[in-house]
C-alpha cells in the first residue's frame, strides 16, 4: 500500500514517500537544485525507448511517458510561478496560471501523439533548469517563507520547491513501471 504524507516538523511541511523512496527531510535548497539541474539527463534515459512504447498507454487510465513528461513540465512551471508569488509575499491563485508556462498538457485532453518527443523533453528540460536556477538563489528568509498553497495549506518556498521536486521524480518512477509493463508478457 502506498503511502504518501505531508508530515508537518518544525513548522515546515515536509514529503515522505515509501512508493518512490522521496525524503523532503534529506532535501535542501542546493541538493534540489542539483537534482533538477539532472533532471533531464534522468528523463532522458527513460526517452530511449522506441517511440511506440514511449506513446502507449501501459493501461487506458495510465498516461503515456510523453504525456507525463509534458505534465511534469508543467508542474514545474506552475510550481515556481507560485513559489515566485511567495517571494514577493502573494498567495498563488491557481486559477490565475499564466498562459505561457512550460508544457503544454491538458488534463481534460489525452492525446499520446500529440506531442513531438525531442521538445518535450526539452521543455521538461527548460522547466526544470529554471526552478534549479529559482532554488539555488532563495535566500535563507525566502526558503522560509510561507503563503497558502492551496485550500488553507500553508507552506514554505522551500517546501514548494521539494513538492516540485517530488512530483518529477515520483512520474518518472511512474514511467518507468508503465515501460515494464508494456514489455511485459501479458498473463
Amino acid at each position: 500500500m502506498t503511502v504518501y504524507q505531508i508530515l508537518q516538523l518544525e513548522g515546515d511541511f515536509i514529503e515522505v514517500c515509501d512508493e518512490c523512496g522521496f525524503d523532503g527531510v534529506l532535501v535542501n535548497m542546493d541538493d534540489a537544485a542539483a537534482q533538477f539541474r539532472g533532471l533531464k539527463d534522468r528523463w532522458s534515459l527513460v526517452f530511449t525507448h522506441s517511440e511506440v512504447l514511449l506513446r502507449a498507454r501501459p493501461t487506458p487510465e495510465t498516461w503515456c511517458a510523453i504525456e507525463y513528461a509534458q505534465h511534469t513540465a508543467a508542474i514545474i512551471g506552475a510550481i515556481e510561478w507560485a513559489a515566485r508569488l511567495y517571494v514577493d509575499g502573494r498567495s498563488a491563485d491557481w486559477t490565475q496560471l499564466p498562459q505561457d508556462l512550460a508544457g503544454e498538457f491538458d488534463h481534460a485532453h489525452h492525446a499520446c501523439e500529440r506531442f513531438d518527443l525531442t521538445s518535450t523533453l526539452d521543455t521538461l528540460g527548460s522547466a526544470a533548469i529554471s526552478m534549479a536556477s529559482f532554488a539555488i538563489n532563495l535566500t535563507t528568509d525566502e526558503q522560509a517563507r510561507t503563503a497558502d498553497y492551496s485550500g488553507g495549506l500553508v507552506m514554505s518556498i522551500a517546501a514548494v520547491v521539494r513538492h516540485a521536486l517530488h512530483d518529477a521524480e515520483h512520474h518518472l518512477l511512474d514511467i518507468r513501471r508503465g515501460l515494464a509493463r508494456l514489455q511485459l508478457p501479458a498473463t
